[in-house]
């Protein structure tokens, strides 16, 4: 069965769209997880089964359609292939040639990173020290709704590395600070422009054997893949920051949703691993944002301490900053390409470790047990 990966336009129904490709709207909404087929919006991505023998395509093939804001590149790193095999395949001679709405198929190597969402659901993966107890308490959820959803698992038998699923709830919450009990902070860093110190910072945090966790946007990975890698191969936690970094208040949900999908796959296509945290550009954010976020699987981060990094204070203001206003839990916001945080970090940590402060993820920071 070939799929074509498809963008809903203004005035699409399921009904239009099934006709137009030779499809039925049970067959799109029992591939995409849609309860109501009435409820479709422009900017989702969803997935549309062909019959191979109805397309001249090689069986099994991803057809993509092609976005505002598309390039051969952005292509080939959201469904890791290589842009000679775009090329090859689609006959194309020129690159720079194509534009939205273009039908492009993919090779059959292709992954496909839009998988369907499985409404208000985390594939988690277990980290060494957790319990079912813990995991519950960290999503908000309780234990036993972990068992119902993972009717396989056995408690007792919970090992690191295992996917396990968790619904999560209904009304979303942002999370400011982590678990107050606990000596222990959180350093994050916001990547949106720029690749002038992130190998230095990476050095300043292996040296002090400090886990991090980096809030990614696709522009940015789009622009440093290897960079990308590069944090994903040192163990940091990967986190979503959204596509172009916008207002998101300002933007409706089906865009929003379009943000964060696509800079899901590119996680997940760039570095390999997945990510189920997100932090709202700007901060900004409100209650139908939240839910949607937790819709598609998302636990909204934002932070207990500001090191206004951007505005360039200087790494004395950073440090001091942090130092005055440091907490148990606290979540500390930094952007790894403002010039004054990479002159301020081993400070500011050597400062924190002296006052007894353990270093984390975000996920470890906010694990309230």
């Amino acid at each position: 069965m070939i799929q074509i990966v498809y963008t809903v336009q203004p005035g699409d129904t399921l009904y239009k769209i099934a006709r137009l490709y030779g499809s039925t709207i049970q067959e799109i909404a029992n591939t995409n997880n849609i309860a109501d087929p009435n409820l479709i919006y422009p900017g989702s991505v969803i997935l549309i089964p062909v019959k191979e023998e109805d397309l001249e395509t090689p069986p099994g093939s991803i057809i993509y359609t092609v976005q505002p804001g598309d390039t051969l590149y952005i292509i080939s790193l959201l469904f890791k292939v290589s842009i000679q095999d775009i090329l090859s395949l689609n006959n194309i001679t020129n690159p720079s040639l194509i534009h939205p709405g273009m039908k492009i198929i993919l090779p059959r190597n292709a992954v496909n990173p839009f998988v369907p969402v499985e409404p208000g659901i985390v594939h988690y993966t277990v980290l060494p020290g957790d319990t079912i107890y813990k995991i519950a308490s960290r999503f908000g959820t309780t234990a036993q709704s972990i068992l119902n959803v993972n009717p396989e698992l056995e408690p007792r038998q919970l090992k690191p590395g295992m996917t396990i699923t968790i619904a999560l709830p209904e009304n979303a919450v942002a999370i400011y600070m982590g678990n107050p009990s606990k000596k222990m902070v959180a350093l994050t860093f916001d990547a949106t422009y720029g690749d002038n110190q992130t190998y230095e910072l990476l050095e300043v945090l292996r040296n002090n054997d400090i886990k991090a966790t980096f809030f990614l946007s696709g522009i940015w990975l789009i622009n440093y893949p290897e960079l990308a890698r590069a944090i994903a191969a040192e163990g940091h936690e990967i986190a979503n920051h959204s596509y172009t970094h916008p207002h998101m208040p300002l933007i409706p949900l089906p865009e929003i949703r379009n943000q964060i999908v696509r800079t899901d796959a590119l996680i997940n296509n760039v570095t390999g691993l997945g990510s189920y945290l997100f932090r709202p550009p700007y901060g900004e954010y409100n209650q139908a944002i939240l839910n949607e976020l937790a819709a598609l699987g998302y636990v909204t981060i934002m932070w207990t301490i500001d090191t206004l990094d951007w505005k360039n204070p200087g790494s004395d203001a950073m440090i001091n900053r942090v130092v005055e206003n440091i907490e148990p839990g606290a979540i500390i916001l930094m952007h790894q390409s403002a010039p004054d945080t990479l002159a301020a970090l081993q400070t500011m940590i050597t400062n924190l470790k002296e006052q007894g402060y353990d270093f984390g993820t975000v996920t470890q920071v906010i694990d309230p047990l």
